[in-house]
């Protein structure tokens, strides 16, 4: 089966959910021959192919975009966007018929690429009769990314996880276009390192400091994401804790940012420094920079892990962390359920609620129990729910029979054609 991804987000440029579901794809099909081929935006304008381990990786200009401002909202020149869609097109002919591509798998174009990019896409495929599979990471937003979703000709809308299914049924989508497929975790990757004092260390922390850890995106030209990944909660909540016990830290750990978003990157540190000023816990917090590759030593040195989203529609660092051993504190919204399970492998507590999740994340410092539950619980859920070569056997498995189920139609019309 010859299979082409295309995502506007890479892993070579940014570490957000999406480019983590690429990454580990991209390891899942060296580690299987699966013969796949990637196309992502190119870092920094720079356009590349790799043919490596089993796959392709084709970095493309035309999937950047440099966004302005205008009242407010992003804005796409509209010189840059034609130039930049008709190389797609063309571009889309020109591989889909070169390499035989039998299926299209596309990570969140409703939201990630012009509207235009999701209908030059239908009508290539369609050129061609190749099916196309839409893998949604967000939930449906309003007017235009309902149309895109229903209106176009997706073979089957695959949704990360059944709360993003549920709200794609209640906007419209029929129920057998939906298909949820759950993102895995890498755990020979993220696994408790023996090194746990390397973030400590990094940190220049003493050994007995507790850490309580949260790991999230800070910028989002749309929306105020320091609220939505209730990270302001987080810092209420913690300021009693090390207000009692100033042995304690929040180290807030983030990606980062690409070259061309430094500047918004910036200003929301700022602004989240702000918030740490304005609860008198300059001490007790740390933000700092890791690339993916040390997220693993930094998961290890971690006591707890809390991401409280106020929006969240699956929640892939709670795997993360859960894989390194760590217990992890969510919120009852969106697929965070759908990983944790209250009191049995973590704790779920209610979205901007800080003085609930104070009480959480005390629980989890003060003792070995519910803590030692947690862990055995959580590396359990990481290691076979959702590892990721269950999930992606399954999702591959998937795939085949969408490709056998085209085919069959295919050779249908041929036979009717030669009556």
């Amino acid at each position: 089966m010859k299979i082409l991804f295309i995502s506007p987000h890479s892993p070579f440029i940014s570490i957000g959910g999406v480019e983590r579901h690429i990454r580990n794809l991209m390891e899942y099909c060296r580690q299987n021959a699966c013969g796949a081929i990637f196309l992502l935006p190119a870092p920094n304008g720079k356009e590349s192919r790799k043919d490596e381990g089993g796959i392709t990786v084709i970095e493309k200009e035309f999937l950047n975009f440099h966004h302005k401002k205008l009242f407010n909202k992003k804005e796409i020149p509209r010189e840059q966007l034609g130039q930049k869609s008709r190389e797609f097109f063309a571009f889309l002919q020109e591989i889909l018929e070169k390499e035989k591509i039998e299926i299209v798998d596309v990570q969140d174009f409703h939201v990630g690429l012009p509207p235009i990019y999701s209908l030059l896409l239908n009508t290539a495929c369609f050129l061609q009769k190749i099916p196309m599979v839409l893998t949604m990471h967000t939930f449906i937003g309003a007017g235009l990314q309902n149309s895109i979703i229903n209106d176009l000709s997706w073979e089957k809308i695959s949704c990360v996880s059944k709360s993003v299914s549920g709200d794609c049924f209640s906007k419209g989508v029929l129920i057998d276009r939906l298909h949820t497929q759950y993102l895995g975790v890498n755990t020979k990757e993220f696994k408790l390192n023996k090194d746990k004092l390397w973030l400590k260390k990094k940190l220049g922390l003493p050994e007995g400091v507790k850490i309580v850890l949260h790991a999230s995106r800070v910028i989002d030209l749309d929306r105020d994401i320091l609220k939505e990944k209730g990270l302001v909660a987080l810092l209420e909540a913690f300021a009693p804790i090390f207000l009692k016990d100033k042995n304690t830290r929040l180290v807030i750990a983030v990606a980062v940012p690409p070259r061309n978003l430094r500047n918004e990157f910036n200003a929301a540190i700022e602004k989240l420094k702000g918030y740490i000023q304005l609860h008198n816990i300059v001490d007790g917090v740390v933000i700092k920079e890791f690339s993916l590759k040390d997220m693993p030593l930094v998961y290890s040195g971690a006591d707890v892990f809390v991401l409280a989203s106020e929006n969240e529609t699956f929640g892939q660092v709670y795997l993360e962390a859960m894989a390194c051993s760590v217990p992890v504190i969510g919120t009852n919204i969106g697929g965070v359920p759908e990983i944790i399970t209250d009191g049995f492998n973590g704790f779920l507590t209610e979205a901007d609620n800080s003085s609930l999740l104070a009480q959480k994340i005390e629980t989890l410092l003060s003792g070995d129990e519910p803590r030692k539950t947690f862990i055995k619980n959580g590396l359990k859920t990481a290691r076979t729910k959702f590892s990721m070569q269950r999930q992606f056997k399954a999702m591959f498995s998937y795939f085949d029979k969408i490709v056998r189920g085209n085919n069959g139609i295919k050779n249908e019309i041929a036979k009717s054609n030669l009556q």
